[in-house]
């Protein structure tokens, strides 16, 4: 009895997981951004299987659900966009995901999030990274969730203008690696028509990181 009230458990899980994954692709959001991506020269696809490298990259973010197919792709030769449901914590959870290229001339990760809040075991599944010390930081952003590895090499990156943008956006997620910049809003989906200036947002953070 308790082998299948545990099998029964874990089907409605499972089932639970599937409702939350579909609701991704309901077709009024699907329309709204494959709207806005046409008005900005973007291609969308409903459903799209990430590239090697960007799962791959060491994004912790991506450790969290299955970043083989995502729904709600968006791309131009600059940036791509698209919907991810982390399954950690006490719900599933959707967010849209920015990358875009950012090139760094040194070997560094480099995350800033506030999930860690939520648990301190949320990124487990991802490559270790290193939760730097008040004494490693600016003292704007003492207190601040930065993790980086190697820890030496985070602090050159961490100019002016790249405090001031993570302490205007405390929010977000943040991540570099492997010459991708990634962000988003935890448990926020954009909409069609904040596209454009989430992008140029986002886009600022990367030129700022960029020209350290």
């Amino acid at each position: 009895m308790t082998t299948i009230f545990a099998a029964l458990v874990l089907l409605l899980s499972f089932a639970g997981i599937l409702i939350w994954l579909f609701s991704l692709a309901k077709p009024g959001r699907r329309a709204e951004l494959a709207g806005a991506a046409d008005r900005l020269n973007m291609s969308f696809e409903p459903w799209r299987m990430l590239s090697t490298g960007i799962r791959q990259a060491g994004f912790q973010i991506l450790s969290t659900g299955d970043p083989r197919y995502v729904p709600n792709y968006i791309e131009d030769e600059t940036v791509l966009l698209f919907d991810f449901t982390r399954l950690t914590g006490r719900a599933p959870t959707i967010q849209t995901l920015i990358i875009m290229p950012c090139h760094i001339t040194t070997d560094v990760r480099l995350m800033v999030s506030p999930l860690a809040k939520e648990s301190t075991h949320c990124f487990d599944k991802g490559k270790p990274i290193t939760r730097l010390e008040d004494t490693d930081l600016p003292d704007k952003l003492a207190k601040h969730p930065v993790y980086g590895l190697p820890v030496h090499k985070v602090r050159p990156l961490l100019t002016e203008n790249v405090q001031n943008w993570l302490l205007a956006h405390p929010h977000l997620h943040i991540e570099w690696a492997a010459g991708m910049l990634l962000v988003c809003q935890p448990g926020y989906q954009i909409a069609g028509d904040e596209l454009k200036n989430v992008i140029d947002d986002v886009r600022s953070l990367a030129n700022a990181l960029a020209s350290h």
